[in-house]
């Protein structure tokens, strides 16, 4: 185990217990050997939202961007960070996330690939997590997040029952099996999100209800930000080398050198 993975451990822990204050339900399904935990994705504080919650270093999957920092990647990976580019998952990312299964490990994915604040009915999950699973003969474990992580808004955390792929074992892993255990993972996501709902009153749900639509706006604007200044910058680059181009083709032309020649 790392040090330093129980240092930060031990000092962000408490604060994340007082300041996010969340109760967990059926910590008794997690199991002792290897297994993958399937989160929903409400923040960029679920990972650390979920370690505080548990007493066992677990390992995840996180964008390859976060590591182009040579020294937060180091930290990074002794917390349990693997680099995964989301468009092209690499060879060495399957092989090295195939070997820390392989030695009993926990693997903690959000199989949505983007952040939400909750499931929807046409959320469709990345078929990796099925590939480790079915590589490595490893359970999944359904989790669910029941809310965006907010200071001083108590919240909940569900952990589901480990769902049994031992039919899938001798199957080849086409695009076909992938995706129906996929699909197995995803209806007992969704299902524990109803029974979350149905906990609610219907007051309690509508004030959710328009908060996550509120929020869901707020994010799809910020992408249209981001992809409107992505385009532009995009555009600016095109234009400095239109300039360049232009400007070496008129000193091709006036080189005095060519003109002698001639």
């Amino acid at each position: 185990m790392s040090v330093f993975y129980w240092v930060a451990w031990s000092i962000v822990a408490p604060f994340m217990r007082i300041f996010f204050p969340t109760r967990v339900y059926g910590k008794e399904h997690q199991p002792k050997g290897r297994a993958i935990f399937a989160c929903n994705h409400t923040s960029n504080l679920d990972i650390i939202l979920i370690e505080c919650c548990r007493c066992r270093k677990s390992y995840v999957l996180a964008k390859h961007t976060l590591f182009k920092n040579k020294f937060i990647g180091k930290c990074l990976q002794s917390l349990g960070g693997v680099p995964v580019n989301r468009e092209e998952v690499g060879t060495s990312t399957i092989r090295t996330t195939i070997k820390l299964l392989e030695e009993d490990n926990h693997l903690i994915l959000f199989p949505e690939g983007t952040r939400k604040e909750t499931l929807d009915e046409t959320t469709a999950l990345k078929n990796g997590m099925a590939l480790f699973a079915l590589k490595t003969k490893s359970p999944i474990v359904p989790m669910y997040i029941a809310k965006k992580p907010r200071p001083f808004v108590f919240n909940k955390m569900f952990y589901g029952e480990p769902i049994d792929l031992t039919k899938y074992y001798d199957m080849r892993s086409t695009k076909e099996v992938l995706t129906e255990v996929s699909a197995l993972v995803m209806d007992e996501m969704q299902k524990m999100k109803h029974d979350y709902e149905a906990t609610l009153s219907p007051r309690a749900l509508a004030r959710r209800n328009r908060r996550i639509e509120r929020d869901e706006k707020r994010r799809l604007k910020r992408i249209e930000k981001h992809t409107a200044r992505k385009a532009k910058k995009e555009e600016k680059a095109k234009q400095k080398q239109e300039r360049q181009a232009e400007k070496s083709n008129k000193e091709d032309i006036t080189n005095p050198q060519d003109i002698n020649e001639q």
